[in-house]
């Protein structure tokens, strides 16, 4: 992800301040020109990216579109074809899985990539050009909605004044591919539906619908970048679709679905280049897939400490220590609420091909994990199988209704560096580019010394560092407590109608809670429909 200084040498007093000193971890983005229809910002990413191997010979040609697995190409407003080409990929995934889909709502992502009330977060705003990052932690930290439910006729005071919007599903797998290796990229599409690349747009270089760009030795702060959902392509496509004077040297194209309306390219769509110079560019962040997501309902919560995904890998205890042969990272979580039962549990790590145990522990009267693995319970097991997020499926078990910490231990598998995903600060030209909300109590090391460590003492101790960041393991959970339980007396009767009709009459007034459980359409609100669907499930449970 983003390259930083191992050493990170910076005091309270800058951290507090507006620009950080010169020391600090810094990206050189000022001078670049981006463009309303070019919103990505390049950076000095580090390179990521796993390959996939096919299971079935790939064709010499692919359409996703033809094969209906994609939604109406749409007209991006602002900076956002970040946002337009994660959510069409997203609805490709759904599509490919024959679920139920929708136009999903882009604006809703943009607004909340945004600084937050308490200074935290992107530092951007709404209309500003985005990075890669946003859109992976909206999607995985908080999911997606309809845009029936939150249009790009919303405000930005829509959005703040909105708390009781709740996600259709959360991703929960994400897939970083390797952009050199063309196969790679055609077994995601091919199993997924569709990839998000970046590339460096100039108008100059499109010829009707087919664009290639051959102008080597751009620099960072010369690219304008761009997002678009790769949805298929063909071996055969002819040069002579290119300009005549920005011609490849054999053909073959990439088939992108845009986001700038369906009367732009053709309808929409345009091939790009095999041979483009800056397709899949590591400094417009990683290409990716969406490999799966979890449905979410009323009695249905994400675990997690952070909420905004991973902006850079934790390796630094693998640097310290090259011979570490295993880590345990930790979060902890406060299940007191009922959510308690553990059905999943997500984590971002690059450390592709190594092994992963994942346990519930115990906490001490200090509220950090024991050290002990006596006291643990492994919930699942495998192999990291792609850098990315990855999801383990959690079998039948019920934490106690207390704090307690998911650990995730990951054991090195050749040279592999043992590293998982952080919500770490970012800067650019001595600006912040993201702060996390990070805070002690949250996320420890286990196995760096004899006691569980927070890791807002490693940052401070061993990087100098007081802002920290929180370690990217999430548990997807679920509650004893039955949908349309309204009343929240541990059962679905028909006291429970009752009292939606009420609220929906406005002859009684249902709290946050309540609400959420009274609505089975997920819209945010109480209406008619939620009435008709409860009764129906009610008349099923009864019947």
């Amino acid at each position: 992800m983003l390259k930083k200084w191992i050493t990170i040498l910076m005091t309270a007093a800058l951290i507090g301040s507006v620009t950080l000193g010169g020391s600090a971890a810094q990206i050189d983005t000022s001078a670049t020109g981006a463009q309303l229809e070019t919103a990505i910002v390049a950076a000095d990413y580090a390179e990521v990216g796993g390959t996939l191997e096919s299971e079935e010979p790939l064709p010499s040609a692919y359409n996703s579109a033809e094969l209906g697995l994609t939604t109406p190409v749409r007209q991006q407003q602002y900076n956002t074809c970040w946002a337009y080409s994660s959510t069409a990929t997203l609805e490709s995934l759904f599509l490919k899985n024959n679920e139920q889909t929708f136009h999903l709502s882009t604006m809703h992502m943009n607004y909340w990539g945004t600084v937050l009330d308490n200074g935290k977060g992107w530092q951007r705003s709404y209309s500003a050009p985005g990075y890669p990052y946003i859109a992976l932690g909206y999607l995985t930290s908080f999911g997606c909605i309809n845009n029936d439910l939150f249009n790009e006729s919303k405000t930005v005071e829509d959005y703040h004044a909105t708390s009781n919007l709740y996600p259709y599903q959360t991703v929960d797998s994400v897939i970083y591919l390797d952009g050199n290796d063309r196969d790679t990229i055609k077994t995601a599409i091919y199993q997924y539906g569709g990839v998000i690349g970046n590339f460096h747009y100039n108008a100059n270089f499109l010829n009707n619908s087919a664009y290639y760009f051959d102008t080597p030795g751009l620099t960072t702060a010369q690219l304008n970048g761009h997002a678009i959902e790769i949805v298929g392509w063909d071996d055969d496509y002819a040069v002579d679709n290119f300009k005549d004077d920005h011609r490849p040297n054999s053909p073959g194209a990439w088939l992108c679905k845009n986001s700038w309306g369906s009367y732009w390219g053709d309808n929409g769509y345009f091939w790009i280049s095999y041979g483009d110079l800056y397709l899949f560019e590591s400094r417009f962040g990683p290409s990716y897939s969406i490999s799966s997501a979890s449905a979410i309902n009323a009695n249905t919560k994400l675990q997690q400490n952070e909420i905004f995904g991973a902006t850079y890998e934790f390796d630094y205890v693998q640097q310290a220590r090259p011979n570490q042969s295993k880590m345990t990272y930790a979060n902890v979580f406060d299940f007191s609420d009922g959510y308690h039962r553990i059905d999943k549990v997500m984590f971002e790590s690059t450390s592709e091909g190594s092994k992963y145990m994942i346990y519930y522990m115990p906490v001490d009267e200090n509220g950090a994990p024991v050290v002990n693995p006596d006291q643990w319970t492994l919930l699942a097991q495998g192999t990291i199988e792609h850098q990315g997020y990855t999801s383990a499926k959690v079998y039948g078990f019920d934490a106690p209704k207390t704090k307690g910490a998911i650990g995730v231990t990951i054991e090195k598998s050749g040279n592999t560096a043992i590293a998982i995903g952080v919500d770490e600060w970012l800067t650019t030209g001595g600006n912040y580019l993201f702060k996390p909300e990070s805070e002690y109590g949250q996320s420890y090391l286990i196995g760096y010394s004899a006691s569980a460590m927070d890791i807002m003492d490693f940052y401070k101790a061993k990087l100098e560092d007081p802002v920290g960041g929180t370690f990217v393991i999430k548990a997807l959970c679920t509650s004893d407590r039955a949908a349309g339980d309204v009343n929240c007396d541990g059962k679905f009767t028909i006291i429970d109608v009752t009292f939606a009709q009420r609220h929906l009459a406005l002859l009684k007034t249902l709290d946050e809670d309540g609400i959420r459980f009274a609505d089975f359409d997920n819209n945010g609100v109480v209406n008619a429909l939620d009435v008709t669907k409860m009764m129906r499930r009610l008349s099923h449970i009864e019947g």
